[in-house]
């Protein structure tokens, strides 16, 4: 049960306490992020879409998506997408194997494919144009990835979901900062994703989360 949605649980213990390596607390759930862990938890509960979570900087987008696939128990893999991610990190390529020989090794996408587990694309409108056009047959009605480089077709086994994060490109309304080397998704590409915008933390939730991860007191 989160955020009251009835979501399925995958085959890990469910942790309700989830913190990222080296935090010294809990996940800190403020009322900025419980609004969003609701829109999150609905997408979810809907179940096919990919989502698309959009917002500033330290906003939490990254950090609410593996949240809940704690929550729930969920193998969640990620991607950090930067200019020259290429399509092999997705798909997979040729490698050298121990005995010489030449196999093929999944890319992140298609292993969460056969597993039917969760993929976290961070920084989407980051990733170079090629790597958005390996997604989008992934995107449609179709629902399967085409490996070119073996030509099978890999559907997605249950329990798989797709979750993507971007900052705005330009300017961003709500904080006004900027964000060098974003591209503006196409619209077509966008309507293929349950879009979900991440508000900003204020400035007392944010001194709760320093206090409360952190150890720091609140005087300070």
């Amino acid at each position: 049960l989160v955020a009251p949605f009835w979501l399925p649980a995958g085959p890990r213990d469910r942790r309700s306490d989830w913190a990222r390596p080296g935090a010294g607390r809990a996940y800190v759930l403020t009322a900025t992020s419980r609004a969003s862990l609701r829109r999150v938890a609905r997408a979810v509960a809907v179940g096919r879409s990919p989502v698309l979570l959009q917002g500033p900087t330290c906003a939490g987008k990254t950090t609410l998506v593996e949240y809940v696939a704690a929550r729930l128990g969920v193998v969640c893999a990620r991607v950090n997408n930067h200019e020259h991610t290429d399509v092999a990190e997705y798909v997979g390529r040729f490698a050298p194997e121990p005995d010489g020989s030449i196999g093929w090794r999944d890319g992140a996408l298609t292993a969460a494919l056969r597993r039917g587990e969760w993929l976290l694309l961070d920084e989407l409108n980051l990733a170079p144009p090629d790597v958005l056009e390996a997604l989008n047959r992934l995107l449609d009605d179709n629902r399967e990835l085409r490996i070119p480089e073996t030509g099978e077709v890999v559907r997605p086994a249950p329990g798989f979901a797709l979750f993507a994060t971007q900052n705005p490109a330009g300017v961003c309304a709500a904080s006004g900062a900027t964000y060098g080397g974003r591209k503006p998704l196409s619209r077509a590409f966008r309507d293929r994703f349950v879009e979900i915008h991440v508000d900003e933390l204020s400035s007392g939730e944010l001194a709760d989360v320093v206090a409360r991860v952190g150890g720091v007191a609140p005087s300070l």
